[in-house]
C-alpha cells in the first residue's frame, strides 16, 4: 500500500502563502496543514488485483485512479467468511470503485449483482472488468451517487441477499458520525430479512470496509447485528447480518 500525497514543490507552494510570526506559530499552521492534506488523500493500492476463486479466478482486475479496491487477501478472508451463502444470491456491491467484491462474487456462484459508483472512470473500468469476465448477464451497472440510488430505490420491492461497501474515507468524519450510521441504517433496509422476515430463510448479510480507527461499534443500527470484524494494517472489514 501506498499513499498517494500532491508534489513536494506543490506543497511548498501552498505553504508559502501564509506568512508566521514565529516558530511556535510555524509548527502550529506545519501540524494543521499537514493533518488538512492527509484527510483530503485517500490510500491508493499500488498492487494488482485480481479474482481469487471461482470462474473467473486469477484474471486481473483493472483499477480506477484513487481507489482503494479490496486487496486479495481482505476478498480471501471475506469469502471464507461467508463460505458457501454467495452461491445463487444477489449481490448490491456500493461506492463500487473497481468492482472487486461484485466480480469476486459472481466469479464464486451468486446469481447476480447490481454495481453503484458515481463516477465516471469508475464506470467504465467496472465495464470494461465485466464484459473482460463474461458477466455481462448478470451485473447490472448504475453510475449514481449511493445517497440517490438509495432514494430512487425506497419505494420499491427491491432487495439484495449481501450488500458491500467501500465508502470513501472523506465519509468516514468522526465528528458526524451520524451520518454513515444513517446512511447504513438505510442501506441495510435493502437485505430480504428485514422487510419479509418469515420468507427468506437467508436474511441478509451487510459487509462494509471501513478505517481501522473508526469508531463502528458506537453506531446505532437498526436491524443488523455485527458477528465479527477482520482487521488488515489501517483498514477493517465488518460482517454484519439481520437481527
Amino acid at each position: 500500500m501506498s499513499l498517494k500525497f500532491d508534489s513536494s514543490k506543490k506543497l511548498r507552494k501552498e505553504k508559502t502563502k501564509h506568512k508566521v510570526e514565529s516558530w511556535e506559530d510555524f509548527e502550529q499552521r506545519e501540524q494543521a496543514f499537514l493533518k488538512e492534506r492527509f484527510l483530503s488523500k485517500e490510500p491508493t493500492i499500488s498492487a494488482s488485483v485480481r479474482v481469487t476463486g471461482g470462474k473467473a479466478k486469477n484474471f486481473k482486475i483493472d483499477i480506477p485512479r484513487n481507489t482503494r479496491p479490496l486487496t486479495d487477501r481482505m476478498k480471501v478472508r471475506i469469502f471464507d467468511a461467508i463460505g458457501k451463502d454467495i452461491a445463487n444470491k444477489t449481490i448490491l456491491d456500493l461506492y463500487a470503485g473497481a468492482g472487486s467484491f461484485a466480480l469476486e462474487s459472481l466469479s464464486r456462484g451468486a446469481k447476480e449483482a447490481t454495481l453503484v459508483d458515481a463516477s465516471k472512470q469508475a464506470d467504465l473500468v467496472i465495464r470494461k472488468n465485466i464484459a473482460h469476465t463474461v458477466f455481462l448477464p448478470q451485473a447490472e451497472v448504475i453510475k449514481s451517487k449511493v445517497e440517490d440510488f438509495i432514494a430512487k430505490n425506497k419505494d420499491t420491492d427491491r432487495s439484495w441477499d449481501i450488500i458491500f461497501m467501500d465508502p470513501p474515507y472523506k465519509l468516514y468524519n468522526t465528528k458526524r458520525v451520524f451520518k454513515m450510521q444513517e446512511v447504513i441504517n438505510q442501506v441495510s433496509e435493502y437485505l430480504p430479512g428485514v422487510n419479509n422476515v418469515k420468507g427468506n430463510k437467508f436474511k441478509g448479510a451487510l459487509i462494509i470496509k471501513h478505517p481501522r480507527r473508526y469508531p463502528i461499534d458506537t453506531l446505532q443500527f437498526e436491524h443488523i447485528k455485527k458477528v465479527d470484524t477482520y482487521e488488515f494494517g489501517l483498514n477493517s472489514i465488518s460482517l454484519y447480518i439481520v437481527k
